[in-house]
C-alpha cells in the first residue's frame, strides 16, 4: 500500500502479486532435487545393498548355522529385496512411468503384511488389525502398497513412541457408505500433527524430526496417486490418522 500525494480524496495506490508462479518454481526446485537424489540413491545403495544380499545367502549355505540363525539371514535378505523395491519404486516415479495395477482382495492382502510385519516388529510395537465387512477389491500395484502401508505404519510407531512406552497403530479397513469405495485409516496414539504442519505433511524434504529424509509421506501419496488413490492426513483427538481411499477393483475401458 502506497499513499499518493496529499490530496482530499487520501487516494491510496494497492499492488497486487500473484506468487503462484514463485511457489511453482519453488516445487520444481524440490523435484530435480529429488531426481538428483533418486540417482544418488540407485549409485550408493544399490551396490552395497547387493553386495548385503549376496552375503546374507552365503551365509544362510552354512551348515553350522542352527535354525535361528537362518531366520535372521532370511530377515536380512527379505528387507534387502524390500529396499531394493523401494528404489525401484523412487526411480520409477522420477521418470515418470505410468503404474501397471493389479487386481488386488485387500483384505487378505492386508492380513499377511499384518503378520509379516509383527514378526518384525520388536517387543515394544504393536499393530492391531480390525476389518469390516464389504468388497474390498481394487486396482493396485502390491509392491508400491507395500511401501506407502509399511511408511505410514513406522510413521505412526515413531509418533506413538514419543508419548507411550508401548508404540501402537490401529489399521480399519472398510467401505465408505456414501462412495461404496474401500478405505484404509492408519492411526495412532501420539500427540498428532499442529494445524500449521498439516498443510505441508505432504510436501517434499517437509519433515520434523531431526532424522527423517521429509520423503516418505511425499512418496507415498505420489505412489497412491499413481494408483488412482487418495492419501489423506485427518485430525483427531488423541493421536494422527492417515486415510488411504482405494479405486474402484474394475480396469477402466
Amino acid at each position: 500500500f502506497i499513499a499518493l500525494d496529499p490530496s482530499p480524496q487520501h487516494q491510496t495506490l494497492v499492488f497486487l502479486e500473484d506468487i503462484a508462479q514463485i511457489a511453482q518454481q519453488a516445487q520444481q526446485m524440490k523435484l530435480a532435487a529429488l531426481g538428483r537424489l533418486t540417482a544418488g540413491i540407485a549409485h550408493e545403495i544399490r551396490n552395497p545393498l547387493g553386495a548385503i544380499s549376496h552375503a546374507a545367502q552365503l551365509l544362510r549355505e552354512s551348515e553350522e548355522l542352527n535354525s535361528a540363525d537362518q531366520r535372521l539371514t532370511q530377515i536380512i535378505q527379505d528387507h534387502s529385496q524390500r529396499m531394493n523395491r523401494v528404489i525401484e519404486n523412487v526411480l520409477q516415479m522420477s521418470r515418470r512411468q505410468q503404474t501397471v495395477a493389479q487386481r488386488l482382495d485387500l483384505k487378505p492382502w492386508l492380513q499377511q503384511f499384518v503378520t509379516e510385519i509383527r514378526e518384525a516388529a520388536t517387543e515394544r510395537q504393536q499393530i492391531h488389525l480390525n476389518i469390516g465387512p464389504g468388497d474390498f477389491k481394487t486396482l493396485m500395484d502390491p509392491d508400491q502398497l507395500h511401501q506407502i502401508i509399511d511408511n505410514l505404519i513406522r510413521n505412526a510407531w515413531r509418533h506413538s513412541a514419543q508419548n507411550h512406552d508401548l508404540a501402537q497403530v490401529w489399521l480399519e479397513l472398510f467401505i465408505d457408505p456414501d462412495s461404496q469405495l474401500p478405505i484404509l485409516e492408519v492411526l495412532d496414539d501420539g500427540a498428532g500433527v499442529t494445524p500449521d504442519h498439516q498443510a505441508q505433511l505432504f510436501e517434499p524434504f517437509f519433515t520434523t524430526s531431526h532424522q527423517g529424509t521429509g520423503l516418505g509421506l511425499y512418496l507415498s501419496r505420489e505412489l497412491c496417486e499413481s494408483n488412482q488413490a487418495r492419501l489423506d492426513f485427518k485430525p483427531r483427538q488423541g493421536g494422527g490418522c492417515f486415510r488411504i481411499t482405494f479405486a474402484h477393483g474394475r480396469k477402466q475401458s
